[in-house]
This record gives C-alpha cells, structure tokens and sequence, in this order.
C-alpha cells in the first residue's frame, strides 16, 4: 500500500471520497431512521450490505480486499487475546458509571427483547461485525490506497463521531479504541481481531448488567 501521496492513482482519490461519503450516508440514516423491522437488520443492511455493493459496483474489486481474509491470523490472534484482556477492564471501570449503566440497560432491551442471553450473543456477534467491517474493513483500506498507514487516522474520525449520543466517557474512549482498532486491522490485514474484541466487550458489558 502506498504511502501519503498528493495526487494517488484516480481509482484511489474515486475511493477515499466515495467512502468517505458512504460513511456520511449510512451513519446518518442510522441515527435518524429504522429501515428495517429489528436494529441489527439495519445493521447489517447499512453497515455491511450497502458497503459491500459499493465495493462491487462502484470500485469493482473483490470485497476480500477489505479485512474479509484472516490476514496475518497468529498475529492477530494474539492482538485478539490481549484485547479481550483489555476491553474486561474497560468494561468493568464503565459499568461502575451511572450513566453507562442506564443507557445500556435501555440499549440491550430494544436490541434483545426477552434478555434471551445466547440470542443477545449472537444479535451482539452480528452487529459487531458490520460495525467493525464499516470502519475498519471497508473504509480502512478504502482509504489506504491513497493514504497508507495515515488511512489508520482518518477511520478513528467518523467512528468517534459515530459514538455521539452514548456515554461520554464512552466516547472520549472511542478515539483511542478507533486508531487501536484500525491500526491492528492495518497491520494484519484483517477486521477480524477487532470484530472479535468489540464482540467480547459487548457479550460482557451484557453479561454484567444482567448480574453475571
């Protein structure tokens, strides 16, 4: 991948700005309307399908060019474990705040009518995964053609800006998580390990709000 470029091949400039306003677009029409009948098909609808036809139609290209691929699998297994690790102490230290908690009772509710747990797993292993392949499959190496490793940077941006509305702390650490996140997938050219990181903070803040 190259390095900063003032100019870039026209197909790179084509896709740093046709992603960077699909992110505008979905991310809008998330947070003011529901598309679908349940919050994960718009999920899954805004943050994975309509990406993926971008790719298709509009850059032309095979959509494994964009994290789909284990990549660097050993390194990112490891970069997964410690994550893991990591994210368990997050959580902890978020659900000691008070707004935290209320907003992510009222959060699993509408997404997981029931408190059904195994189904909120695989609703929470769902999301999770078009989440990250929104910022850290599709617009990551959209975005590194034209711009590198500083592609790690700008993807941080709209996924800090895509926390407006929760938790504030939450959202001060979103900046960090975001550049982490994307400079893992950066590095083994794969979304997976963020997937699977973000999956287990969400299965464990869930898990602790319902007593575990």
């Amino acid at each position: 991948m190259s390095e900063l470029t003032t100019s870039g091949s026209p197909l790179a400039r084509r896709k740093a700005v046709v992603s960077l306003l699909t992110i505008a677009v979905v991310l809008s029409v998330n947070f003011y309307r529901r598309v679908l009948p349940a919050p994960v098909l718009d999920d899954l609808l805004l943050f994975l399908a309509i990406p993926l036809l971008v790719i298709l139609l509009v850059f032309r290209e095979n959509p494994l060019r964009y994290g789909l691929t284990p990549g660097r699998w050993r390194e990112g297994l490891a970069w997964t474990v410690g994550g893991v690790l990591l994210m368990a102490g997050v959580a902890w230290l978020f659900l000691r705040l008070s707004d935290f908690r209320a907003y992510y009772v009222d959060y699993y509710a509408v997404r997981n009518p029931g408190g059904e747990f195994l189904r909120g797993v695989g609703l929470s292993g769902l999301q999770m995964f078009a989440w990250e392949f929104l910022f850290r499959g599709f617009l990551l190496f959209a975005l590194a053609d034209l711009f590198g490793p500083y592609a790690v940077w700008i993807q941080a941006v709209p996924f800090a800006m895509a926390h407006f509305g929760k938790p504030e702390w939450e959202t001060y650490s979103s900046i960090a998580g975001g550049v982490l996140s994307g400079w893992v997938a950066y590095r083994v050219g794969s979304f997976y390990p963020s997937w699977l990181i973000h999956w287990a903070l969400a299965v464990g803040v869930s898990w602790l709000l319902t007593g575990g």
